[in-house]
């Protein structure tokens, strides 16, 4: 059954919502404790989502221009590359991250409404999407990343901390 746009809209909306309930589950205060994974911060994992979360922009990007996007980096790589994220954000303030994080959603979701919707729906126009619609392709890479490997860990974390106050 094709999902229209709007049915991917309103699926964004719902999980940025669910996202926004756990960051204020969370708190300012408590966003730069350790452990949520090994050592980073829930500071340090918004800056992971938001530079995967920006992958998914891109991608896009690329499909609106009619053009293939990079490769998702191989394993190897994309360890390399998340210490890398880290390092490069883990003295940037708190207030920063966390505005990066909000306009990547709004960004990604302003890109998704700017998709035509047939374009949205094929899932034969994007060889590089493997039979998947364009929409629920981007959508869930943007949102399974985070609820599929970061909820746990951080609700983990989150009881954790919240057990030790």
């Amino acid at each position: 059954m094709p999902i229209t746009k709007q049915q991917l809209i309103a699926q964004l909306q719902q999980e940025r919502a669910t996202w926004e309930d756990l960051l204020a589950e969370i708190g300012l205060e408590r966003m730069e404790i350790p452990g949520v994974t090994a050592d980073w911060t829930m500071k340090d994992t918004l800056a992971h989502l938001t530079t995967w979360w920006r992958r998914e922009m891109a991608r896009a990007a690329a499909a609106q221009r009619d053009e293939i996007p990079p490769d998702h980096p191989p394993p190897s790589d994309v360890e390399v590359i998340n210490q890398w994220i880290y390092l490069i954000n883990r003295d940037r303030p708190l207030k920063h991250v966390l505005n990066d994080a909000q306009a990547v959603w709004q960004q990604f979701e302003a890109a998704i409404q700017a998709l035509p919707e047939p374009l949205l729906s094929d899932s034969a126009r994007f060889a590089w999407m493997q039979g998947c619609a364009l929409g629920v392709g981007l959508v869930e890479d943007f949102t399974n990343h985070l609820v599929e490997e970061h909820v746990p860990l951080i609700r983990a974390w989150l009881a954790q901390v919240s057990n030790a106050a």
